[in-house]
């Protein structure tokens, strides 16, 4: 959902409350101010965004043209058209096609989330059902299902009733035998649960209609589909021919591990398991997907399992929706989708894992969960074994399960507090890991482990007694065991009120768990690795060709108003880690410049942000209109013999994005030097002191890495004419040549002279010729 959106369903709930004249007269003014909205909104929405709140309003009185405010008589046009109150009825007939669009009957639906089979669901048991059956339900959605109804428990009957089958059409489609059971000779009838759902058969999660014929995921997914039918006609469990269980899927790792599928180790396996323990009031796939299912192992791969714990606390959707297999089938094999180097790809396993003593060598499950060691397995497989995951950086897994951009920020920045403060702010769209200290043992004296991940669960900002507020981080070590933080704030600290262990720490159990301030917190993390993820972006992929030292052109159309992010991908260094030693030596990370610029309707090119780096992958951000714009790429390659490479670019925001290559924009680095240079205008100084009007920016392009002089007349009156002649080994970058350039500025004006040294070391020398300056009459 769009800020615009959310801040008109808020607008939405406020009028089914009250009249917009009530509205009105409650704020005591006669308009509302952007206070007063900021508030208004804030009352159905209190993670809303200031800034976005106040992009809205002002927005309002452009288009309305007030001066004052929101008035009564805007406020009332603005809420004539919005969405009206939901009715029981309406959330009634969307569970009805929910259950209809399912390929189980109801009551087998019922018996799977009534867990403890008592034939009595509980309220929690029965919102979880409320989700599965309609993903898209409210806790408002459930209250206008729920009023008048005093039910404490719910039996199959009670269900029936509040859903009121008996007088909505179809309903007995619904509550009948679903005609796709299986007969009771099926061969995989075997595979049912104590609950009557499917253990074993995929075949529900292989509808074609998930993907189009010209999806890029289409070519995949079939192969896949097919590769799992002919399994099951020939009765074969699958064994991965291109990740074996031998040595060289382990790597060198350790001479004393064995292969064993993971259904001959664990009698109850499952893809995922409800944490009944620690998730009652979770619904759907938060109460399946949890940092607690995380263990790690004796693989030092921490930045891998720690980027799961912070994705799972946070967004567990994004874990279940990589499974294009999430139950246990009898064929042994997975299908895992992952962006690798921003490209989507299907990863097909068997279940052959590492074993020391019979149980799972390196991720582990307290509760035979599945999930967590198929994606390491996954991720290993990408490349070439177990080996050539240990150690890495939880970017690239954070980016590789949700498509969209990362950074890091380091704690001795000045600013580290403060970015993280942001970040706490708006939490919900960041999924946060952070790295210790190799070299400071004091950390270890503090229940910490040097040279670790660590996921970051939560931020908390608590009120003590003194009315003093404290910034808390809750964090989790992948080990999961008892090696927790022991300083300030840790599960035992004497700081913990009653009140503040109830309604924060709520547990004190040895899990990894923990918390800790954000100054300790600073003093003992060396780095905190950002991934930006909105449920309700969509992502866009190309790959551009890039020529060494040459520029490619990408053309995009940016469809909605709204944020979105570029991403551009080199290949990680881990992929050659398969490669002999010396490629391994030789292989790093060129340098690569991203610019993102708008096309004007006058055909003008406005540069907008621009980032040179040298990294696995690097970003660029943008609040955009809808438009068109180009992408700018440009690699210097380093590596001997690349004249030229793949470099995948994706595109994260508001809306999908159409991006296309396109011929060479002449005029493009000029433009964008220009605008860096009115960026630091400020900056600029006076040619001549008798002439103050007349200034001079002397300085080096952070985008191309070229020198300029930029000049700008600030006079109202007055006409500047000279001459430049340039001395030394350098050479004038177009539309200027030679080592003369004739400059006439009028009021106004300005004027950009772009030049590179020839030779390294030289220094630019040049001098003013026949300076004149006229009035204008």
């Amino acid at each position: 959902m769009s800020a615009v959106e959310e801040i008109e369903r808020c607008l939405s709930q406020a009028i089914q409350l009250r009249t917009v004249t009530e509205i009105i007269a409650t704020i005591g003014t006669k308009v509302l101010t952007l206070q007063n909205f900021q508030l208004l909104i804030k009352k159905f929405n209190k993670n809303i965004i200031n800034k976005e709140v106040e992009e809205y309003y002002y927005k309002i009185l452009t288009d309305f043209d007030s001066r004052v405010g929101i008035t009564q008589e805007i406020l009332e046009k603005l809420v004539e058209n919005l969405p009206k109150p939901k009715r029981r009825q309406d959330v009634v007939m969307s569970l009805i096609e929910g259950i209809q669009s399912k390929k189980a009957s109801l009551e087998r639906i019922y018996k799977f989330f009534d867990y403890d089979g008592d034939g009595k669901m509980q309220l929690n048991e029965m919102k979880e059902l409320l989700e599965y059956i309609y993903p898209e339900i409210t806790e408002e959605d459930i209250k206008i299902l729920m009023k008048n109804n005093n039910e404490v428990q719910f039996s199959f009957e009670n269900i029936k009733t509040l859903l009121s089958f008996e007088q909505n059409i179809n309903a007995e489609i619904v509550i009948v035998k679903d005609k796709n059971e299986l007969s009771d000779s099926d061969e995989d009838d075997q595979y049912y649960d104590e609950y009557g759902m499917f253990k074993g058969n995929q075949e529900e999660f292989f509808d074609e209609q998930s993907f189009s014929q010209d999806s890029p995921f289409y070519e995949s997914f079939i192969n896949f589909k097919n590769l799992y039918f002919k399994l099951k006609e020939n009765k074969t469990i699958f064994v991965d021919p291109d990740f074996k269980p031998d040595e060289t899927s382990l790597g060198n790792v350790g001479p004393n591990y064995q292969w064993k599928r993971l259904t001959e180790i664990w009698k109850n396996a499952q893809i995922f398991q409800k944490d009944l323990y620690h998730s009652n009031n979770e619904l759907g796939v938060h109460s399946l997907v949890s940092p607690r299912d995380i263990k790690q192992g004796s693989l030092g791969d921490c930045y891998f399992l720690s980027s799961l714990g912070s994705i799972a606390s946070k967004h567990p959707d994004k874990i279940f929706d990589l499974f294009q297999t999430p139950i246990l089938n009898p064929y042994g094999i997975y299908g895992v989708w992952l962006c690798i180097q921003g490209v989507w790809k299907l990863i097909t396993l068997d279940d052959y894992v590492p074993v020391y003593d019979d149980q799972p060598a390196f991720s582990g499950s307290d509760s035979q969960e599945m999930w967590v060691i198929l994606l390491e397995k996954a991720w290993a497989k990408l490349f070439g074994s177990y080996a050539n995951i240990v150690s890495g950086d939880p970017r690239e897994v954070i980016a590789s399960i949700t498509g969209g951009p990362t950074w890091c920020i380091s704690s001795d920045e000045s600013t580290f507090i403060e970015k993280l403060k942001q970040i706490m702010n708006s939490y919900q769209n960041y999924i946060v890991c952070a790295g210790t200290y190799s070299d400071k043992p004091e950390s270890e004296m503090m229940g910490l482990v040097r040279n670790h991940a660590y996921s970051v669960l939560n931020f908390r900002t608590i009120k003590l007694p003194s009315k003093e507020e404290v910034q808390l981080i809750q964090l989790k070590n992948p080990y999961g065991n008892d090696q927790e933080w022991n300083g300030d704030w840790s599960d035992k600290s004497p700081l913990w009120t009653q009140e503040l262990k109830d309604n924060v720490l709520q547990n004190q159990e040895e899990d990894g768990i923990f918390f800790m301030c954000i100054e300790d917190f600073r003093k003992h993390f060396e780095n905190a690795y950002i991934g930006f993820c909105n449920p309700y972006f969509e992502f866009g992929q190309i790959t551009i060709q890039c020529q060494k030292r040459k520029s490619a052109y990408i053309l995009v159309n940016i469809k909605k108003d709204g944020e979105y992010y570029f991403s551009a991908y080199q290949k990680s260094q881990r992929m050659f880690r398969q490669q002999s030693k010396d490629l391994q030596q030789q292989y790093d990370y060129s340098q690569l410049r991203l610019i993102l610029s708008k096309m004007n309707k006058n055909n003008s090119i406005q540069p907008l942000t621009y980032k040179t780096d040298t990294d696995m992958s690097f970003n660029i951000y943008g609040r955009l209109q809808k438009g068109q714009y180009i992408l700018q790429l440009k690699a210097n390659w380093i590596m001997e013999g690349w004249d030229q490479n793949d470099v995948p670019l994706a595109s994260y925001g508001e809306d999908t994005t159409e991006m296309k290559f396109c011929q060479k924009i002449s005029n493009f680095q000029q433009a964008s030097i220009l605008f860096e240079a009115k960026e630091k205008r400020t900056e600029a100084k006076p040619l001549n002191p008798s002439h103050p009007e007349l200034v001079v920016l002397k300085n080096k392009s952070q985008a191309y890495g070229y020198p300029y002089l930029y000049y700008q007349n600030l006079s109202k009156e007055k006409t500047f004419s000279f001459n430049l002649v340039f001395e030394g080994e350098i050479k004038l970058k177009k539309p200027h040549a030679g080592n003369l350039v004739e400059i006439e500025l009028k009021p106004g004006q300005d004027k950009l002279i772009v030049y590179k040294f020839l030779v390294k070391g030289t220094k630019m020398k040049y001098q003013v010729h026949k300076f004149n300056c006229a009035t204008v009459q």
